[in-house]
């Protein structure tokens, strides 16, 4: 009887740390400056719940969830690649690396083997390559060779392809160009998707394969874009005169994550893609605290 009293009060105590302990690693990732230096914060998909999760003398920038949600592969401003456990909290820094010049905008593979970024190439400003760092081997390989900068590599649910972003023309256009471009893991082939004639950054796939969502200045100031990838349906999501960017899909394709300066400071909204409704997420409350680079 005792036994049998004792097993009951540690199911129950299970079970209350199940039903009763919000998830201390939330839905959302994001960065947030809140005392001068950009962290890595998580927060359940209401905003609710903001969890630090980095506290370094380095900003963190552009977090990327990993499909088992058990990661966050980030870059920070020393120019490392870094990835951080969710459970343990601990981080380490992955060798990525070459010659000391940056990396940035990581992305985790589908089955989490492989990370995509770009990597400065030396004595080159404007010139990147997309890299490919295997987490197994612990090996780095060049994606493509292809002039000019290529950032925000994506994969594609299905692995087959990684959309990108690579720069036109800059100073001799009068503005910076800037188109998404595909490609294969391989690196075996890669095409321009869109003619935009404008800065185009930060492509994500959604969920199901069959649309890229990306911001654009193409309409004069920087929206969320959509591009059906079945009938090459291009449609605007927002429409504000302020800029909005970062855009990240829920697990289930229905809404879309951004980052706006709508209210006067860089925040969080969501776009609710059925309801054709707009949310703003609060995670700190009332406190007037910068937020950017949302992962979801």
């Amino acid at each position: 009887m005792i036994r049998r009293s004792g097993q009951m009060r540690i199911i129950i105590t299970l079970l209350f740390f199940l039903v009763c302990i919000p998830d201390a690693y939330g839905d959302i990732a994001f960065v947030a400056n809140t005392d001068g230096n950009w962290d890595i914060f998580s927060a359940n998909d209401d905003g609710k719940n903001p969890v630090r999760l980095t506290a370094t003398p380095y900003d963190e920038k552009t977090p990327c969830w990993s499909s088992d949600r058990k990661n966050i592969v980030y870059a920070t401003s020393d120019g490392h690649l870094n990835i951080l456990n969710t459970f343990s909290g601990k981080t380490h820094q992955i060798a990525a690396n070459q010659n000391s010049t940056p990396s940035i905008t990581p992305a985790f593979s589908p089955d989490d083997r492989e990370i995509a970024y770009a990597w400065f190439i030396p004595g080159k400003r404007d010139d990147t390559e997309l890299m490919i760092f295997n987490r197994e081997t612990n090996t780095v390989r060049k994606l493509l060779d292809q002039p000019s900068v290529q950032t925000n590599p994506a994969w594609s649910p299905d692995a087959k392809r990684l959309i990108y972003t690579t720069v036109h023309c800059t100073s001799d256009c009068g503005r910076i160009i800037q188109e998404l471009w595909i490609t294969d893991p391989k690196g075996g082939w890669s095409q321009q998707l869109l003619m935009t004639h404008s800065l185009c950054q930060q492509p994500v796939w959604s969920p199901d394969g069959k649309q890229i969502a990306f911001s654009s200045d193409k309409s004069g100031n920087f929206d969320i874009w959509v591009l059906s990838l079945e009938d090459w349906n291009l449609r605007q999501i927002t429409v504000h005169e302020s800029l909005d960017v970062s855009p990240a899909w829920s697990p289930d394709g229905s809404r879309i994550a951004f980052i706006s300066a709508r209210s006067g400071i860089m925040e969080i909204w969501i776009k609710d893609l059925k309801r054709d409704k707009l949310i703003k997420l609060s995670p700190f409350g009332d406190k007037n605290i910068e937020c950017r680079d949302v992962a979801w």
